[in-house]
């Protein structure tokens, strides 16, 4: 089995079907490209995978596990991620803010020990630092890390959203 597997996935909206039994599969560290018109089905692709929209029939495996019937934010848990052409960043934040907001969905602490800010959230705050440079420095993105997101190229913000979903385990990313 492949990496990433979508085994005849079909999505129908009322009569029309979107997706008709869809199959492919992708290699650890391949490339692989959905291309189409408008109307071809790619977003509704990457919103099944996602889990944004479910599947009228097929299955979706990812790393040897059934991920079909997974939550999206599950989905997002694996390092699967989905970008949207509506970025969706805080404008007047930094690269770095933006991407240690990011990292939002791991933080495990409680208002009190945000408030009083604890020695295991100092420790959590730099880890998630740490993670964060880490993207930083993989996507090239150092120049920018202090810069303002209004002041930013569409492209170098682009990066910058579909990071924000992969901060910790940039594996796999749609668009």
């Amino acid at each position: 089995m492949s990496y990433f597997d979508i085994q005849d996935i079909t999505v129908s909206f009322g009569g029309v079907k979107a997706l008709n039994n869809v199959s492919f599969s992708v290699d650890q560290g391949e490339i692989f490209t959905i291309i189409g018109p408008n109307g071809a089905g790619k977003s509704t692709l990457f919103n099944v995978i996602s889990r944004i929209y479910e599947p009228s029939s097929g299955e979706i495996h990812f790393n040897n596990q059934n991920i079909s019937k997974k939550k999206a934010h599950q989905i997002a848990g694996l390092g699967i991620a989905r970008t949207f052409q509506n970025l969706e960043l805080f404008e007047n934040a930094t690269v770095l803010q933006n991407l240690l907001l990011g990292r939002h969905i791991y933080r495990k602490s409680n208002l009190l020990n945000e408030l009083f800010f604890t020695p295991k959230v100092k420790k959590t705050e730099l880890e998630h630092r740490l993670k964060v440079e880490e993207v930083i420095d993989f996507l090239d993105l150092q120049h920018y890390r202090d810069t303002i997101i209004s002041g930013l190229p569409y492209g170098v913000r682009k990066k910058c959203r579909a990071s924000t979903s992969t901060l910790h385990k940039p594996k796999t990313t749609a668009s």
